[in-house]
C-alpha cells in the first residue's frame, strides 16, 4: 500500500501555512455496514499514523479530499470487536471519533488474513497515540506502505500454489529497501548505488493510482529476505475486442533448489491477478 506524504495549504488571511501530512499506514477497501439502512458499502479506506480513517467511494476518489464519505478519527480509548455475523469476517471498531463524537463503525473484508491485517494495524496506531511516540508512528507507516492493496493477493486461490510456511508473497513494501530487495536485482542487472529517498521516490511514482505496477516479492520472514521478485505491468491498448492488457516480466529469483518452481507460481499468481483486475489478456515474458 502507497504512502502519498505530502502537504497541505492552510490560509489564514493572507499567510499561508504548509501542514504537512503524517504517514500513510495502510489503505484498501472495506465493506462498511450503514448505520441507519443496515446495508453494506464499500469504501476506500486511507488510515494515517495520527489516526485519520477516512472513506472514499473508490481509490481514484481518495486522491481527493473533498471527495471523502467519511471522516473518522482513532483515538486512545478505540476498542475492536471481532464477529462472523451477519457477514464473516467482521469487525467494529468502538469509540472511533466523528465530529468530535465516539461512534462505533462496523466493517467486513473477504478473509481472515485481511481482517487481521486491518485489526493489527489499527491497534498500532491506538497504541502509538496513547504513547505519543510519533518515531514510533512513523515506523508503523513505513511497515504497512505498499505498492497495491495486498487484499488483491488474498483474493487468489493459493490452494494451488504450494510455498513452504516461512515464504510469504505479498507487493512490495518501502521497508523492503533494508530487506535486500535491490540486491536481488542486482543478481540480474547492474542497479547501481540507490539511496533510500532515491527508492521511496520511485516507489510512490510507480503506486500512484490508477494502479499499472503490480511488484511482488517473496519474503523468507525466517531471515527477513526478499528471495524473488516479478512484475505485472498494465497497459490499455487501441483493440476492440482487448483494450487492457498485462505483462508479467522482470523475474529475478535468488539461487534456490526450486527456482523453476517458484517462477512457475509467481507466474501463474501474476496472471490470475492481472485477470482479476480487468485484464483480458495477459502475456508472460522472461519465463
Amino acid at each position: 500500500m502507497p504512502s502519498r506524504i505530502g502537504s497541505a495549504k492552510v490560509h489564514v488571511g493572507e499567510a499561508t501555512e504548509i501542514k504537512e501530512e503524517t504517514p500513510i499506514v495502510k489503505e484498501g477497501y472495506l465493506w462498511k455496514r450503514g448505520e441507519y439502512i443496515r446495508n453494506w458499502r464499500a469504501r476506500y479506506y486511507i488510515l494515517r499514523a495520527d489516526g485519520s480513517f477516512l472513506g472514499f467511494k473508490s481509490r481514484a476518489e481518495s486522491q481527493h479530499a473533498e471527495e471523502k464519505q467519511n471522516d473518522f478519527m482513532l483515538q486512545q480509548d478505540v476498542t475492536i470487536v471481532t464477529e462472523e455475523k451477519p457477514k464473516p469476517n467482521t469487525f467494529t471498531v468502538k469509540g472511533v471519533i466523528l465530529r468530535g463524537v465516539p461512534v462505533d463503525r462496523t466493517y467486513h473484508v473477504e478473509n481472515p488474513a485481511d481482517r487481521e491485517a486491518w485489526i493489527n494495524v489499527i491497534k498500532a496506531v491506538v497504541e502509538s497515540l496513547r504513547s505519543g511516540k510519533q518515531s514510533h508512528s512513523k515506523q508503523i507507516g513505513e511497515r504497512e506502505m505498499s505498492m497495491y492493496d495486498v487484499s488483491l493477493l488474498n483474493s487468489l486461490n493459493k490452494t494451488k500454489h504450494d510455498l513452504p510456511t516461512n515464504w510469504t508473497v505479498r507487493p512490495l513494501q518501502l521497508s523492503d529497501y533494508n530487506k535486500g530487495f535491490l540486491e536481488l536485482l542486482s543478481q540480474q542487472s547492474d542497479v547501481g548505488n540507490i539511496s533510500k529517498s532515491e527508492f521511496s521516490g520511485l516507489f510512490h511514482k510507480m503506486a500512484s493510482p490508477p494502479p499499472r505496477y503490480y511488484v511482488t516479492v517473496v519474503e523468507n520472514t525466517s531471515c527477513n529476505r526478499i528471495i524473488a521478485t516479478a512484475t505485472l505491468v498494465t497497459e490499455f491498448q487501441f483493440n476492440h475486442s482487448n483494450h487492457m492488457t498485462g505483462w508479467v516480466k522482470d523475474f529475478v529469483i535468488d539461487d534456490l533448489e526450486d527456482k523453476k518452481q517458484l517462477k512457475n507460481i509467481l507466474s501463474n499468481m501474476l496472471t490470475e491477478l492481472g485477470e482479476k483486475s480487468g485484464h483480458i489478456r495477459i502475456n508472460s515474458t522472461n519465463v
